[in-house]
């Protein structure tokens, strides 16, 4: 019986995920034909990558995150939506606000279970080099986030440089996380959680307003003791598109994990080639943003 609902669950999903990726081919492709040429400062051209560009004094734009994670060893689906709000302080500053909400769907205990977080994040972003007057651009980051079971802070270092028509660009990122769940003895504790991460990518303007291209990412998780401990890193790598227009501009990323490796807190190492304990197997990101 449970395979039969898994079987069907797994085709209905199957089949809305067909319908969103006809229907967002043909509405890029619908963007592109319209879009013109854009100065937007702020605008990306990757989902997981940042750039050290940052909106000027007064500007504000609203950025609208999907991010689709799916299989882990046995039945996972993830969804992240973010809600961004941007806002550009001058002097190279800008900063954001966050509402964040996480569904996760996963097979556990025999049936599958659902679960929802709602947290919000603060940014703060300082561009120290620009893009094109400076030999590289380079900024620095900062983000805080809080929801019910954590707190986390979060750095990064943003290094990027266009050279003719190819954009380079590379991240630093560090986490640090306060995490509250039930410990061996059933109580509730909270224990620190680190993750490390290295991103970057290359993108190439097929037109001033379209931008093909690939991104990567190696990300490593220490989970709390309570989850086990342990280390668990997961290597990506994929495609990445991005569209703009006069006050708009979209994002799409769609990465596969390409090795893993996975040691438990008690120190045994697994041999599968892939980490599917903590990570995925396959994520998408689509980001869209206008000027308001």
């Amino acid at each position: 019986m449970f395979v039969l609902q898994r079987l069907s669950l797994n085709k209905h999903i199957y089949t809305n995920v067909m319908k969103l990726k006809s229907l967002l081919i043909f509405t890029i492709f619908f963007f592109f034909l319209l879009s013109e040429e854009t100065s937007l400062a702020n605008r990306r051209h990757f989902t997981y990558a940042y750039e050290s560009a940052v909106l000027p004094k007064a500007a504000r734009e609203i950025e609208l995150w999907n991010t689709v994670r799916v299989n882990h060893k046995d039945f996972y689906r993830g969804l992240d939506n973010r809600t961004e709000f941007e806002f550009g302080l001058g002097g190279n500053l800008q900063t954001s606000l966050y509402l964040n909400l996480s569904i996760i769907s996963q097979f556990s205990n025999g049936a599958i279970g659902t679960e929802q977080f709602f947290g919000i994040s603060n940014e703060w972003k300082y561009k120290l080099l620009d893009a094109t007057a400076d030999p590289i651009g380079m900024a620095i980051y900062g983000e805080g986030s809080i929801r019910s079971d954590e707190i986390e802070i979060e750095g990064k270092i943003i290094l990027d440089k266009q050279v003719d028509n190819i954009l380079f660009v590379f991240n630093a990122v560090g986490e640090h996380s306060f995490v509250t769940g039930i410990n061996s003895s059933g109580l509730a504790e909270t224990q620190p959680e680190n993750i490390l991460e290295f991103v970057g990518g290359a993108a190439y303007f097929l037109a001033p307003s379209f931008t093909i291209g690939i991104e990567a990412r190696q990300h490593t998780q220490k989970p709390p003791i309570f989850e086990g401990g342990g280390v668990y890193s997961a290597f990506f790598a994929g495609p990445s598109f991005s569209v703009s227009g006069s006050n708009w501009w979209s994002a799409l990323s769609i990465i596969a994990q390409v090795a893993g490796s996975e040691e438990t807190g008690t120190g045994i190492r697994s041999q599968d080639k892939l980490d599917l304990t903590k990570h995925e197997k396959l994520e998408a990101r689509l980001l869209l943003s206008f000027d308001f």
